[in-house]
């Protein structure tokens, strides 16, 4: 009876320490849900480049995500919130200069400022109240002499 007993305990703990194993890793997914998404919309941009050869242009982006996450991934709010703002600095910037068109980089920009948690981007800065639609910089302060998007 008592090594029963031992082989009820033993396997208690051994499910108690599995699930508290796996709650840091539900936290941390939902967490990066967002980041997950501008990830795959990015990505998604640089697979219709491939169309044009301008694929690698994209390059600099996902790798200022690549920074956005393994911050958020240690739980540095403070510089998830610096590496966040470059990123959208980056897209704001000139990015005909960086290769990818004003249409490509407008709406990376939006789906950032609509996705990322408010304690991860200085919303005030980027001007989300500019647009009467929302998130929207360009329409107001971009002038594209470029004829592009």
């Amino acid at each position: 009876m008592r090594k029963l007993g031992n082989h009820r305990l033993l396997i208690a703990v051994l499910v108690g320490g599995l699930a508290l194993a796996l709650v840091p890793v539900a936290v941390e997914a939902k967490d990066t849900a967002w980041l997950d998404e501008i990830t795959a919309l990015v990505v998604s941009h640089q697979e219709l480049a491939k169309f044009e050869g301008r694929e690698r242009s994209y390059d600099p982006y996902l790798e200022q995500l690549g920074i956005v996450r393994m911050t958020v991934t240690t739980g540095d709010g403070t510089n998830t919130y610096v590496a966040m703002n470059r990123l959208m600095d980056m897209l704001q910037t000139d990015p005909k200069g960086g290769g990818i068109p004003t249409w490509s980089a407008k709406e990376i920009f939006d789906f950032c400022g609509k996705v990322t948690p408010a304690k991860y981007h200085d919303a005030a800065r980027h001007h989300p109240e500019l647009s009467k639609g929302g998130f929207d910089y360009w329409d107001d302060n971009v002038m594209d002499l470029g004829g592009g998007g």
